[in-house]
């Protein structure tokens, strides 16, 4: 009788039970020659044994469904080095049993002919399954342990790496473009997708739900969380490794995925040659510039220009080009900015009350809770309360208390968004034409609103408004950029004027 055999191992029976693909090729010869079966064939695998996903075995059976080999018998170890998934395991001794082929055991093997067989036949191909899970139990019971203590148990994130000798998270090479991230995030000039894909040219490469992700990990300040399980329930301990960011840039951050920010605008909607378009009028009727394309002998020229009737026309990349010097003009003095910082600072100042008297709030609440906790000790060390209601009580307390630190942490750096737009908004006023280059065409036309209630007429020399921004009008009123606005009047027909700013800051204006 021709037969082919089977064998299995994997790295951890091999370092725990001593298993060896060589011992038990030996052993099915051995007792096949006994036997007088012909060993027509050897499969070997060192795959896990939970599917039966494995080059060998599927080379096996591949060659039984095309009759590349004709036998009667496949012979094994044992149930566990056939498969260690009960189920898997007799659909495919049904596939075999097709095919002509029986499956036989050195080891527990049963003639599944009865009853009685089938039964003890069904325990033997359930027990590998069961092993299996309590040792996966235990392995999980043992890694939420030492996540509980601090220590990270698995592949370190982005941003960090394994140290593998001392068997701890470091922060890696890359943790500059985790840090990069959150900030461009938080300064909301680019979407999070447009952000995202920046860093990948870079060489960071993540995908988009991975970047998400990342965004929302509290593992890069410092913590490790820890996702519930059974009975046990998520918990969020402070682990053993270095933050990479802030507490407050990281909850910074949060507040702009619960505001909905993560809906990213799509640029395909936008032509990156027309920038300007939706906030050009014409210089000689008032009504909206469009832009396109007109195609010349030798290549396209790019335009915005008038649908009424009118000859206006200018070239697109002369407008985008002075828009940009014309940006570049607006400047604010040091003495603006600090007059202007110092007024917020009184501001905060009075606000800073209110924050004192949250964070006090908080740690009464605090010391209630660790009374509370102490108290539950007591009657547990009395015997007054059995030790399953005082784990899920002790849970509850420390749960509560963790949220109520993990808020006085977050007033205590929290920057109120009034400070946060006012200190980006000077930042950006003074690099006003970096921040537009670099920004898509989205954001440009964002940028171009803001400062620009009204539309704006370029002359194919100079720009001019009736109307800027108030706030930027104020602190910039010594800018040269503003005084280009008086090189032309205004038109007839729109019934715009030159726009003439403050000449300084005086009491009144503030």
């Amino acid at each position: 009788m021709d037969v082919i055999i089977y064998t299995r191992v994997s790295t951890e029976d091999q370092k725990e039970n001593g298993f060896s693909l060589q011992d038990q090729e030996r052993r099915l010869r051995k007792h096949c020659q006994e036997l007088g079966r012909n060993v027509v064939s050897h499969y070997q695998d060192d795959y896990s044994a939970k599917n039966f996903n494995r080059p060998a075995f599927r080379q096996l059976l591949n060659d039984i469904q095309n009759k590349k080999i004709k036998v009667s018998q496949l012979w094994c170890i044992s149930h566990d080095r056939f498969s260690r998934n009960a189920l898997e395991s007799l659909n495919m001794m049904q596939t075999l049993k097709a095919y002509g082929v029986e499956l036989q055991f050195l080891e527990n093997n049963v003639i599944s002919d009865s009853p009685e067989g089938l039964l003890l036949n069904m325990i033997h191909t359930a027990l590998p399954q069961i092993d299996n899970d309590i040792r996966s139990n235990k392995t999980k019971r043992g890694l939420r342990q030492a996540m509980r203590e601090g220590r990270w148990v698995g592949r370190a994130p982005k941003g960090y790496k394994n140290d593998k000798v001392n068997k701890t998270i470091i922060i890696g090479e890359d943790a500059h473009f985790v840090k990069r991230a959150f900030k461009e995030v938080v300064l909301q000039i680019k979407s999070i997708d447009q952000t995202r894909l920046e860093l990948n040219r870079e060489g960071f490469i993540c995908s988009k739900q991975q970047f998400y992700n990342l965004l929302k990990n509290p593992f890069y300040i410092g913590y490790i969380k820890i996702l519930a399980w059974r009975d046990e329930e998520e918990e969020m301990i402070k682990g053993l490794h270095e933050p990479i960011i802030s507490e407050e840039l990281f909850n910074q951050v949060q507040v702009i995925f619960k505001k909905g920010k993560r809906k990213d605008v799509r640029p395909s909607k936008y032509n990156e040659k027309f920038p300007l378009r939706g906030h050009l009028i014409c210089n000689k009727c008032g009504n909206k510039l469009t832009a396109s394309s007109s195609k010349g002998r030798k290549k396209y020229y790019d335009y915005y220009h008038c649908q009424n009737g009118c000859s206006e026309r200018q070239d697109a990349s002369l407008a985008n080009e002075e828009f940009l010097i014309f940006l570049e003009s607006f400047k604010i003095s040091e003495e603006v900015e600090e007059l202007y910082s110092e007024i917020i600072r009184d501001v905060f100042r009075e606000k800073e009350g209110s924050k004192e008297s949250k964070i006090k709030s908080f740690r009464t609440q605090i010391s209630s809770f660790k009374e509370r906790l102490e108290r539950l000790d007591d009657r547990f060390i009395d015997g007054d309360i059995e030790s399953d209601n005082y784990n899920r009580m002790s849970k509850k307390i420390k749960k509560e208390i963790f949220s109520l630190e993990a808020q006085i942490k977050e007033v205590e750096g929290q920057e109120t968004n009034l400070e946060k737009h006012f200190r980006f908004g000077l930042s950006m006023m003074k690099n006003l034409s970096y921040f537009y280059k670099i920004a898509e065409i989205p954001i440009k036309q964002k940028i171009i609103g803001s400062i620009f209630p009204e539309k704006l007429i370029f002359d194919g020399e100079n720009y001019r408004t009736e109307r800027l921004n108030s706030f930027i009008s104020l602190i910039s009123s010594e800018s040269k950029g503003l005084k280009r606005f008086k090189t032309k009047q205004a038109t007839k027909i729109s019934g715009l004027s030159n726009m003439a700013p403050p000449l300084g800051l005086e009491p009144r204006t503030l």
